[in-house]
Parts: C-alpha cells; sequence; structure tokens
C-alpha cells in the first residue's frame, strides 16, 4: 500500500537534525535504549500531508463491489476482490506541515487482494464481512476488517436499488518513513539507522451509498451509485534512529467526502459472477476493482 508521505522522521528535533545528532552523540552513553519522540501533527484539510491520508483510504473503502451485491434469505456467497493502488499525484507527493522534506517509499504493494462473505437475510437484507490477515503482501502487511449491511428494493422487473452502509477498520504496517533502501549511515540525515521503520496507517473509514442496477441481458448487469464517506485517517511513524530514539509521531485528521461507482458485471455460470468497477472519492481519486463471486447455496 502507498501511504504518500514525502517527509519523515519526524518529532520535535527533525527540523534541527544537527544540532539533534550532535546532542545525542554527546548524551549517548547516558540515554536508554526505548527513549521515544512522541507528537501528534494536524495538518489543514488543505495541505498535502491530509490530501495524501485522503488518497491512501481510496482502495480500502468497503464500498460494494460483489458482482451480485443482494442475495435472497439464506444464500450464501464468498468472493475475492483485488483494487488497484493507484500511485498518488506528484502534486500532493511533498510535505507542507507536518515533517521536513524527504523521499519515501509509496508502493508498499501494487494491488489489494481482500476476500468478501456475503449472507442473505430476511426482508431483503445483505450482510456481508470482509478480513484481510496480517499476512505480507509487498512489503505491506494489513490486518483489515470490513463490515456492510444493504437493503435491496425492486424498482421494475429489470431494475433494483440498494441502500447500504459500511465502515473499513484496521491497518496496514509497513516501511513508508526509512524504507531499507533510505538508511543512512551520516547521523545528520534523516533516516539514519540500520533497521527500516515500521510504520503504521489506519484508515478508520464509514459510509453509505445508494446503487442502482439494471439487468441488460440474461448475463449482464449494469449498476452506478454515489454515496459519502467520513475518513479519520491515522499514521503513525515507527522508526528507531541509531541513537536508540524511536520516533512515534503521529499524523491525524478528519475528512467527509462524496463517493460515485459504476461497475459491470456478468454471469459466468448461475452460481459464479465476475465484475469490474471503478471507484471514485471527491478531490481525492479513484481505483479500479476486479471481482469474482461464487454462490455456495
Amino acid at each position: 500500500m502507498k501511504h504518500g508521505k514525502r517527509a519523515v522522521y519526524t518529532g520535535c528535533a527533525a527540523r534541527h537534525a544537527g544540532l539533534t545528532a550532535l546532542l545525542a552523540t554527546a548524551l549517548m552513553p547516558w540515554t536508554p535504549h526505548d527513549v521515544r519522540a512522541q507528537s501528534v501533527c494536524t495538518p489543514s484539510n488543505t495541505s498535502n500531508e491530509a490530501r495524501l491520508l485522503a488518497f491512501s483510504a481510496i482502495p480500502l473503502a468497503f464500498a460494494s463491489a460483489l458482482p451480485k451485491p443482494s442475495l435472497g434469505r439464506g444464500e450464501i456467497a464468498i468472493g475475492v476482490e483485488l483494487s488497484a493502488i493507484p500511485e498518488p499525484p506528484a502534486s500532493i507527493q511533498r510535505s507542507d506541515e507536518c515533517f521536513v522534506e524527504k523521499g519515501q517509499n509509496t508502493q508498499l504493494s501494487r494491488v489489494l487482494p481482500r476476500p468478501r462473505l456475503a449472507v442473505g437475510l430476511p426482508g431483503g437484507v445483505t450482510a456481508e464481512v470482509s478480513y484481510l490477515p496480517p499476512v505480507t503482501v509487498a512489503s505491506a502487511t494489513p490486518s483489515l476488517l470490513g463490515v456492510a449491511l444493504g437493503y435491496t428494493v425492486p424498482v421494475t422487473p429489470s431494475v433494483a436499488a440498494m441502500l447500504r452502509a459500511h465502515g473499513t477498520l484496521g491497518f496496514i504496517d509497513g516501511p513508508v518513513t526509512c524504507a531499507p533502501s533510505a538508511l543512512q549511515d551520516d547521523p545528520t540525515q534523516p533516516c539514519f539507522g540500520t533497521e527500516p521503520s515500521n510504520d503504521r496507517y489506519a484508515p478508520n473509514a464509514y459510509g453509505a451509498e445508494l446503487l442502482v442496477g439494471a439487468r441488460l441481458s440474461s448475463r449482464v448487469t449494469a449498476s452506478i451509485g454515489a454515496g459519502a464517506s467520513h475518513l479519520r485517517p491515522r499514521f503513525r511513524v515507527g522508526f528507531r534512529n541509531g541513537f536508540g530514539l524511536l520516533d512515534e509521531t503521529r499524523v491525524e485528521q478528519n475528512f467527509t467526502r462524496a463517493t460515485g461507482m459504476a461497475q459491470v458485471t456478468g454471469s459466468i455460470t448461475p452460481r459464479v459472477h465476475v465484475g469490474a468497477q471503478v471507484y471514485a472519492v471527491a478531490r481525492d481519486g479513484a481505483t479500479v476493482r476486479l471481482t469474482t463471486q461464487w454462490l455456495l447455496r
């Protein structure tokens, strides 16, 4: 996953790296190993840091993506979703409020694979859940939970509408601020040390959406939708430098964004379905999702 931080080695002394290095060298024999540098930066909504936090949440949103989003009572389906993780625009890859300027590792993974389970409940309600366990993909280690409830109403024999609420909780760990290739042996440099950072990004995204789907043929369905998401993304640095100082600076901000999606799905067999979706977030960006779904019963 990409977190898009241009600048890191944070903490209060980050803007005075030379002085910090000099003091740390003098005090090193008396410094405990687990000395921590902790601070919280709350950038403005228009800052590059805030825009990068919001951008990173796009592929993680647990939006409607299943080829068959609504199920009849007692139906159970499993699915697999692949979301592309886009590169942040160059215009927002430079820190302007929280950190000193520095290159960063924005490409922890190019795709986000995610399993999905859907269950049809009484009254036209469908429940969905997904859990991405802490298995490292590329250099990203996730622990993400997605939950959703949808209510479907037939409009005509070939058109249906769904109102859906969803949430994404958990985090993704990875070396964003100081990747192995960014480590330095110069104590005046931001990534001075021998171990890469273990940073954490938590999307904390909640949303609701209205979708309308129309059957184009016996095998093909198209749908469009719009909604809103409330984001409370949190980013925490996790880098211990060569002096033993652990930087745990946090970046926090809250947003509300309009969302939209368009999807085409097809039936391979009565039980196997595939789909492709474009999911967009106003002011932030978009991603593409590919899905497969198998009706168990």
